[in-house]
C-alpha cells in the first residue's frame, strides 16, 4: 500500500494530508495496531477461561460449543460406530455421554466420513487440550497462508487481529481450516497445480465452498488441478471407508438432506440472522422463501459469471484468486460468521496486488471500513447470550460483499499490465519495479 498511486501515464491520485497527521497505513502503525488488538483478544479469552465460561466450566466439565460436536463425533469414531452419528438420536446420545445434559445438543452431523480422519486423532486428547490444539494449529495454518500470499510480516498481525478471527477462535470451528485450504489451493495453483488439487480434495469436507472451483478451473484450463482434486477426494473417501467402514457413507446422504432442511427450509421464526448469506438475510427480513432463493441464485450465478470472465482474462493472477475466493464465500447459501474467517484469503490476495501495483483513490478508506465495521459490531455485541450476537448480524455478509466489490473495482479500473513504482508500502518498503 502506498501514499500515492500513479498510472502508466501519470498519477491517478495522491492523498494530501496535514504534515502532523500520522499515516496509519505505515507498516509499524499497522503492526502495532494488529499486535495490540490480538493481545486484547488473548486477554479476553484468558478471562473467559479463568471464569469458567469458555472451554471448560469451573466444575472442570467441558462446555458444549461448536467444537464440542466435532470432538464428540471424533470420540464416537474412535469407538467404531460412526453410522450412529448420522442418526439424530444416536448423535444426541453420543453428545450427552460427554457433555452436561442441560444443553440443547445439535441434532445433526452433516460432515462427510472423510472428516473423521482428522477428528478421530483429535479426540484422543482431553477436551480442553483438543480445543486449544485445534485452535492453535488451524489458526497457524491460515495465518501462514496469508503470510505466504502477502509476504509481509504485518499481514500476520492483521490476520490475528481480524474480528472474524476472534469469532472463529472463540467457537473453535472450522473457518481457519477452510481458509487455509482455500488459500493454499489458490497459492499453489499457478506453479504446482497437482498440489493445488490435493488441497481442493481436502476442502471437500466443506463442499459448499467449492461450488465455484469447477467454473474457475475449467475457465483457466487447469486440468491437472481438477485431476488432483478428484483423485484426492476419491482417495480420502476410500481411506475413510477402509478405516471406519462403509455404513457411514450409506447413512451420510440422508443426514445431509436433514441438515439442509434444518438450516435452509426451516420456518420463518428461525434464527435466520445467523446464516451469513443473501438467502439468510432475506429470510431474516421475512421475505418469502421463493424470493430468498431467487436472490441467492442470482448472486451465485452472477458470481459464477464473474469468475468465468475473470479467469479467462489476462489480469494478474492475484486478482483472479481474490475475486474467486470472495465469490466462493458469497455463492453458498450456507455460511456462518465463523466461516468468514476465510475472508482473510481474498483480502490477502487483494493486498498483494495493491503492494505490487499501488492503491486506487479511496482504497485506504475501504480498508478502514472493511476492518472497522466488523470490529465495531464485535465490540458492541460480542457473544451476547440474551440478545443479538456478532454472529447473528449480517455484518459478515456485508463485509464479503464490500470486499468483492472492491476487488471488481480494481479489476475494472486498472489495466492488466499496469505496474507502478512507489515510495513505501503499507506492509513495508518494496523497491521500485524493474524499468519503473
Amino acid at each position: 500500500m502506498t501514499e500515492a498511486l500513479a498510472s502508466r501515464h501519470g498519477p491517478i491520485g495522491a492523498a494530501r494530508k496535514a504534515p502532523w497527521a500520522p499515516d496509519i497505513f505505515q507498516a509499524w502503525w499497522l503492526t502495532s495496531f494488529g499486535v495490540a488488538l490480538a493481545a486484547l483478544y488473548l486477554v479476553y479469552f484468558a478471562i473467559l477461561y479463568r471464569a469458567g465460561t469458555w472451554i471448560v466450566a469451573q466444575t472442570g466439565l467441558p462446555i458444549y460449543t461448536d467444537f464440542g460436536c466435532g470432538w464428540a463425533a471424533g470420540m464416537q469414531a474412535l469407538h467404531g460406530d460412526i453410522a450412529a452419528l448420522y442418526d439424530p438420536a444416536g448423535f444426541a446420545k453420543a453428545q450427552a455421554a460427554l457433555f452436561p445434559a442441560d444443553h440443547d445438543f445439535y441434532p445433526n452431523w452433516p460432515y462427510p466420513p472423510t472428516f473423521f480422519l482428522v477428528l478421530a486423532p483429535l479426540a484422543l486428547l482431553p477436551y480442553r487440550w483438543a480445543f486449544i490444539l485445534w485452535d492453535a494449529l488451524t489458526l497457524s495454518a491460515c495465518v501462514a497462508v496469508v503470510y505466504l500470499i502477502v509476504r509481509r510480516k504485518t499481514a500476520i498481525a492483521l490476520a490475528l487481529a481480524a474480528p472474524f478471527t476472534a469469532w472463529n477462535f472463540l467457537a473453535a470451528h472450522y473457518g481457519f481450516l477452510t481458509g487455509a485450504l482455500l488459500g493454499a489451493a489458490l497459492l499453489t495453483l499457478e506453479r504446482r497445480p497437482v498440489l493445488a488439487g490435493i488441497f481442493l480434495g481436502c476442502l471437500t469436507y466443506k463442499p459448499q465452498f467449492g461450488v465455484l472451483f469447477p467454473v474457475a478451473l475449467v475457465a483457466g484450463r487447469e486440468w491437472r488441478a481438477i485431476a488432483g482434486a478428484a483423485a484426492t477426494g476419491l482417495l480420502l473417501a476410500g481411506l475413510s471407508a477402509v478405516v471406519f467402514g462403509g455404513a457411514a457413507w450409506a447413512a451420510f446422504p440422508h443426514q445431509l438432506v436433514a441438515q439442509t432442511g434444518l438450516n435452509l427450509m426451516a420456518g420463518a421464526d428461525s434464527n435466520w440472522g445467523y446464516l451469513q448469506s443473501l438467502y439468510g438475510l432475506a429470510r431474516s427480513m421475512r421475505a418469502p422463501t421463493g424470493l430468498a432463493w431467487f436472490a441467492q441464485a442470482a448472486i451465485a450465478v452472477g458470481a459464477a459469471v464473474v469468475v468465468w470472465q475473470v479467469w479467462r482474462s489476462a489480469i494478474p493472477y492475484r486478482l483472479k484468486a481474490a475475486a474467486f475466493s470472495a465469490a466462493a464465500l458469497l455463492a453458498t447459501p450456507y455460511a456462518f460468521a465463523y466461516d468468514m474467517a476465510a475472508l482473510a484469503i481474498p483480502a490477502a490476495f487483494l493486498a498483494a496486488d495493491q503492494l505490487e501495483r499501488g492503491l486506487l483513490p479511496g482504497d485506504k478508506a475501504i480498508w478502514v471500513a472493511l476492518f472497522g465495521a466488523p470490529l465495531a459490531v464485535l465490540v458492541t455485541l460480542g457473544d451476547n447470550a440474551h440478545g443479538t450476537t456478532f454472529g447473528g448480524t449480517p455484518i459478515a455478509l456485508l463485509t464479503a460483499l464490500a470486499l468483492f466489490a472492491a476487488i471488481l473495482r480494481r479489476i475494472a479500473v486498472l489495466p492488466a499490465d499496469s505496474a507502478l513504482p512507489r515510495r513505501r508500502s503499507a506492509f513495508g518498503a518494496r523497491p521500485a519495479l524493474p524499468g519503473a
